[in-house]
């Protein structure tokens, strides 16, 4: 239960995306997302200027957003109209067929972890990630996670780089199979 579908949509709206922590997706928790983003970007510093990129970018991805999963149009966004728009929009398209609202949230959730700017979330940045969300009395089943997640190819450049996280985040995503990889992309999960 912890990796199906409906468990991983759940956990995509609590843990990644309702900043604010009040069950929905508004407006407030993208102008929370400006800010998380602006510090993360400069390594605990705050740029003003990119801030208010950040705080445009964020505008226009929630009015992107709202069309896209607003569907009785109140101006926020519960988890059943989260995954409504998923099977909507997503659901069996590759990454680059996303809508730039799901594309940019992808991107996003990448730099957040890519906590040393380098280009590639190493087992560190990892399990820094993991245990933001979920309570750990031992670290294997982070590492598990991990070591289920990458091949031989993202071992040889030392993690996920940003182009195998999207494929990833896809499949996270898209997939109906609990048995799929791509259930480990942010660690081990819990039922929600």
């Amino acid at each position: 239960m912890a990796y199906s579908f409906d468990n991983r949509i759940k956990f995509i709206v609590r843990y990644m995306y309702d900043i604010d922590n009040n069950g929905i997706l508004d407006k407030n928790d993208f102008d929370c997302m400006a800010v998380r983003a602006t510090i993360i970007e400069t390594r605990g510093n705050f740029d003003q200027k990119l801030f208010e990129a950040n705080q445009k970018a964020m505008k226009d991805l929630w009015l992107e957003f709202t069309n896209i999963a607003d569907f009785d149009k109140d101006d926020k966004v519960t988890t059943e109209e989260f995954k409504k728009a998923v099977e909507k929009s997503i659901v069996g398209k590759k990454y680059a067929q996303f809508p730039k609202a799901f594309k940019l949230f992808i991107t996003i959730a990448f730099k957040t972890i890519d906590i040393n700017g380098d280009g590639i979330i190493g087992l560190d940045e990892f399990r820094m990630d993991a245990i933001t969300r979920f309570a750990f009395n031992d670290i294997r089943p982070i590492d598990d996670a991990f070591n289920k997640l990458i091949t031989e190819a993202d071992k040889k450049v030392g993690g996920l780089t940003l182009a195998r996280y999207e494929e990833l985040f896809a499949e996270f995503l898209t997939s109906q199979d609990e048995n799929n990889n791509a259930v480990y992309l942010f660690g081990p999960l819990s039922v929600l």
